[in-house]
Parts: structure tokens; C-alpha cells; sequence
């Protein structure tokens, strides 16, 4: 019996040996995998912060980005850009980034990379400038040039890796390098005041950088529709001190809506059509496009040779238009309502020679043609030229231009008068009567009319059904009226600064309520206009803009 008791009391012993074993390797692991834990939650806490870190490299870019403003060398009168040109713009934005190191208290403010000095910029001869981190830095950013092609445009790529301990991230974002096309985000632009009337909808924002506070900027009839915002430079606070006023506002200065939800208007309202709401201060003054200094269209009237063409002949082509045997017709503008030959008060009389049943490629109308162009067809460029200070009394500094159902499958480019001279907008004109069909497919796609300080007047007098003019591209004129029935896919700018004219005159869509600029105040001459944007297009060739690096926010990579 006691030889059975020592063997039971050495087996106690044994397993208690191994369930102490057991519980130290236990307590072991427990520590190792608490250990792992801790661990496996600090890299995952360092990858979050070199994540962080890397988006505020991005950030930082963007700061860089924004805070260049392109030299005069950075501009350019062409539609595109070439490879030359984006990479000298990527060298001006080194010679920028460069400029805010060398005084980098101007970067501590940012709160970025606040101990940044010149000495960590690097220009490897790669064409790349980049940030280096000099371990205590959280990101570094490399900026690289790449040129672009058919599909895909010029863009500096910048890459930025964040930094945690040992562990880093890395992203990156593509910054084009392209015209400033800002004025394309609108359907209607202007310097002037703008008046909507009659069935007229515009499917895009709207703007106006008239300033006179003692007349709305905006004149918006009720059966009109705007599906976009309407902007204005003058504030709230000028227009709340003023007599008129532009929409219905609470003592707070908020719209007033109806228990529906629907914005209410009253008989003093200058909008009384349907909008998204009106941005007061805006500060689009200076988009390319909206100053006479912006355009050069020289290179135009440059391609076209000066040999002159027989204006008899059924194809005119590649020369100045001839006069020559060509019969002449006496109109007047503005005239009488749907009668070109009827005088009204102060018209102008033009003697007008008259093309019938032409076609037209690459020609020049020389000054003092006002021609009247009947049933005509045009291809490529029509270029009608003119004095570039202004028109004077004199005929022959000036083209009024009629065209009468005509086809037009190129452009129509005026040279640029300088100066709004006396009764510029009966002078330089382009006043189209009839149907117009536009199908431009010629080698200036950007811009179906680009005719500064000129007055356009598009749309049929009187208009019935089947009368419609379509267009595609932009349409540039000095004070711009659409009338009639009018399809355009495009922006329309009224760059003409009128302010000192006691109307101001007006971009008028719809009727022209008898603004002094336009033809005919008859109510025919409302019809249906539907206005789109194109905000993808390219401002055509002629408007000097500069070249600017935009953000691409769908280009953002992890890499």
C-alpha cells in the first residue's frame, strides 16, 4: 500500500511540472501575440499617418499649383498648347517653386513642411524638380513633365510619398497643362447687361461683370428658363441700395420660397424666369475672352492670299473678294420691321453689293464691302476685315454685313477694331436674316462667329416654323442679340465694355425690347432659343489666354 502511495504522488508531481510548462508557454504566447498586436496596431497607426502624410504632400502641391500665375511669356493666341510651350510652363513653375524656398518664412505660415529651405530642392537633368526628405520631413513630392498627345494633354505629374518611422505611402495626381478655357463654363458671358425674353432656355450658368450699380445687369422675363445660376460682380449690399432690385429676398437676404417649395416672385423682381439662384460678388472679370486686349486675328487674315477673286464667279475661293461687275443694293440698319430698303430714325445707309447663289472658301471681304450675302455657301474661313482703331464716317473702316439664308460650314472671323467709335454697333456688324443652317466642319471647329467689338445679330425677323439657325462652338461678338429660332451648343460672349453708354446696350436673347442695338422691336421676332455650353471645348485660336496647370481630381492614383 505505501508503494502505491509514493507512485500516485510522483505522477502529481510530473503533470504538475507540465501544466506549469504548459501555462508558461501559454503566457508566453499571450505576451507574443499581445506583443504582435501592438505591434500590427503601430504599423497600422504609422501607414495611416504616412497615408495622411502623403495627401498633405498632395495638398502642398496644390498650394504650389494655385499660387502660380503664368509670366506674359506663358501665353498664347492658339487654341492649343504644344509640347514646347507646356514644358517652358513647367520651367516658369520651377522658377516659382524655387522663389518661394529660397524665402521659405513665406511657406511656414502654410503650415506644411514648415522647415523647408532651398538646399532641398533638387532639378535632376531628368527634367523632374522634387522634394527630398531630410528624414524629419513627413512627405516628399516629385514634380515630373510629361508631354501629351492626341488623347491625353501636356500634365505634370506629381507623385508624394508620406513617411511614418520606417513605413511610407505613396500617391499621385496629374495637373494639366492647358489654355484658360474658364469662360467656356458658362452659356452666356458678358460686360454688358443681358436681357432674356420670350420661350428662351439656357442649360448653364450665366454671367456679368457690368458694375454700374444705377442699372440691373440682369433682365429675365418669366416665360424664360434658366437651368443654371445667374452671376453678377456687383454685391448684395449694392443691390439692396439700390431702387431696383433683382429677385424677392427675406429681411435676412434669402430668397423667399412658397409653402410648395417654389421660389416666389414679385412684379419688381429684374429675374422674373425660372433660375437655380443668383451669386452676388463674383469675381469672373478678368476671364480670356472678355477684353478687346485678349484678341488677335491676324494670323487668319494672314493665311488667306491677297490675290482678289471674281465676285461673279459661282466658287469664290483662297483671295479677297472681288467687286468688280458685282450689282450693288442700297438697306439700311436698323430698319423697318421685316424691310431692309425702309429707313427708320439715325439708320444707317449702306450701299451693299450683293452675292447670290455662291459658294465661298478661305476669302477675305475687304473693308467698306457691306456685303449681302443671299442664299450663299460657305466653307472654312470667311474673314471680314475692317480698321483696327474703330470705324469713322468713312465707309471704307467699316463692314455691315447681311446674310440672308445662308449655309455656313466654316467660320465667319472678323479683324479686331481697337475703340467703340461713334455708332460702332450700325458699322461693324454681322446681321443674319432668313433661316442659317451652321454645320461647321472646317479646320476652326472651336468657334462658329469670332468677331470682337462687332455687332452680331443672329436670328430670323418675323420667324416661322422651319426657320432655325443652328450652331456649334463659341460665338464671340461685341454686343450679341439672338432672335428668332436659334439652337446653340456654345457660349455666347458679349465682350464689348458698354458701360459708358447710357443703356449700357444689351445682349438680348429673346426680343430685343428696344434696346437701341438691334434691328427691329417687333414681337415676331421672338422665337425658340435653347442655348447649351460646351465646357469641354477649346476657346478657339485669336484669344490670347495664358497657359495655366490645372488640378485633375480624377486622376488620383495609390500607388
Amino acid at each position: 500500500m505505501k508503494t502505491i502511495k509514493r507512485s500516485c504522488r510522483g505522477g502529481s508531481s510530473v503533470l504538475a511540472i507540465i501544466f506549469v510548462t504548459l501555462f508558461s508557454v501559454l503566457a508566453i504566447s499571450f505576451t507574443a501575440m499581445s506583443n504582435m498586436n501592438v505591434q500590427m496596431s503601430r504599423n497600422h497607426r504609422d501607414l495611416v499617418l504616412a497615408q495622411a502624410a502623403a495627401e498633405s504632400g498632395l495638398q502642398y502641391a496644390r498650394y504650389l499649383v494655385n499660387s502660380y500665375v503664368p509670366p506674359a511669356a506663358a501665353y498664347s493666341p492658339r487654341n492649343t498648347v504644344t509640347a514646347e510651350e507646356a514644358a517652358s510652363s513647367f520651367g516658369y513653375f520651377v522658377t516659382h517653386v524655387q522663389t518661394l524656398l529660397d524665402g521659405s518664412p513665406i511657406l511656414a505660415g502654410q503650415g506644411i513642411y514648415q522647415d523647408l529651405s532651398a538646399g532641398l530642392l533638387q532639378v535632376p537633368a531628368s527634367g523632374a524638380i522634387g522634394y527630398v526628405s531630410d528624414g524629419t520631413a513627413p512627405f516628399s513630392l516629385r514634380f515630373e513633365f510629361v508631354a501629351g498627345d492626341e488623347d491625353n494633354p501636356h500634365r505634370m505629374i506629381v507623385t508624394s510619398t508620406g513617411f511614418q518611422d520606417q513605413l511610407s505611402r505613396t500617391v499621385r495626381l496629374s495637373f494639366p497643362i492647358q489654355k484658360n478655357s474658364s469662360v467656356l463654363q458658362y452659356a452666356i458671358a458678358g460686360r454688358g447687361r443681358l436681357w432674356l425674353t420670350g420661350d428662351c432656355t439656357v442649360d448653364g450658368d450665366i454671367f456679368s461683370s457690368w458694375d454700374r450699380v444705377d442699372l440691373s445687369p440682369f433682365n429675365v422675363t418669366a416665360d424664360s428658363h434658366i437651368n443654371g445660376t445667374i452671376n453678377t460682380v456687383l454685391t448684395l449690399d449694392q443691390v439692396l441700395a439700390q431702387s431696383w432690385q433683382m429677385e424677392t429676398l427675406d429681411e435676412d437676404g434669402n430668397p423667399v420660397f412658397d409653402e410648395n417649395g417654389d421660389r416666389v416672385y414679385s412684379t419688381e423682381d429684374e429675374v422674373q424666369g425660372y433660375h437655380e439662384g443668383i451669386n452676388y460678388g463674383q469675381q469672373d472679370m478678368d476671364m480670356p475672352g472678355m477684353d478687346i486686349a485678349d484678341y488677335d486675328t491676324s494670323a487668319y487674315k494672314a493665311a488667306i492670299p491677297t490675290t482678289i477673286r471674281s465676285g461673279t464667279a459661282s466658287l469664290i475661293a483662297d483671295g479677297i473678294l472681288g467687286k468688280t461687275g458685282v450689282p450693288t443694293v442700297t438697306e439700311y440698319f436698323p430698319h423697318a420691321a421685316g424691310n431692309c430698303g425702309q429707313a427708320v430714325s439715325g439708320s444707317q445707309t449702306l450701299t451693299r453689293y450683293k452675292y447670290e447663289n455662291k459658294t465661298l472658301r478661305n476669302v477675305r471681304v475687304a473693308a467698306g464691302t457691306q456685303a449681302l450675302f443671299k442664299n450663299c455657301t460657305f466653307e472654312e474661313v470667311l474673314y471680314v476685315d475692317c480698321s483696327t482703331s474703330g470705324p469713322t464716317s468713312t465707309a471704307s473702316t467699316y463692314n455691315n454685313i447681311r446674310f440672308d439664308n445662308c449655309t455656313f460650314n466654316g467660320t465667319i472671323i472678323t479683324n479686331v477694331p481697337q475703340a467703340l467709335n461713334s455708332n460702332w454697333w450700325k458699322k461693324n456688324c454681322l446681321y443674319f436674316t432668313g433661316s442659317a443652317t451652321f454645320q461647321n466642319n472646317s479646320s476652326v471647329p472651336e468657334a462658329t462667329i469670332l468677331a470682337p467689338h462687332f455687332n452680331v445679330n443672329l436670328g430670323n425677323t418675323n420667324p416661322v416654323e422651319g426657320d432655325t439657325n443652328q450652331l456649334t462652338g463659341a460665338i464671340v461678338g461685341g454686343i450679341v442679340d439672338i432672335r428668332g429660332n436659334a439652337e446653340i451648343h456654345g457660349t455666347i460672349i458679349s465682350m464689348s465694355d458698354t458701360t459708358s453708354y447710357t443703356s449700357g446696350y444689351v445682349t438680348n436673347v429673346g426680343a430685343t425690347l428696344g434696346d437701341g442695338g438691334s434691328e427691329t422691336t417687333e414681337p415676331g421676332d421672338v422665337g425658340v432659343i435653347h442655348i447649351t455650353p460646351d465646357p469641354d471645348k477649346m476657346l478657339p485660336s485669336g484669344i490670347q489666354t495664358p497657359i495655366v496647370i490645372l488640378s485633375d481630381g480624377n486622376s488620383y492614383v495609390e500607388l
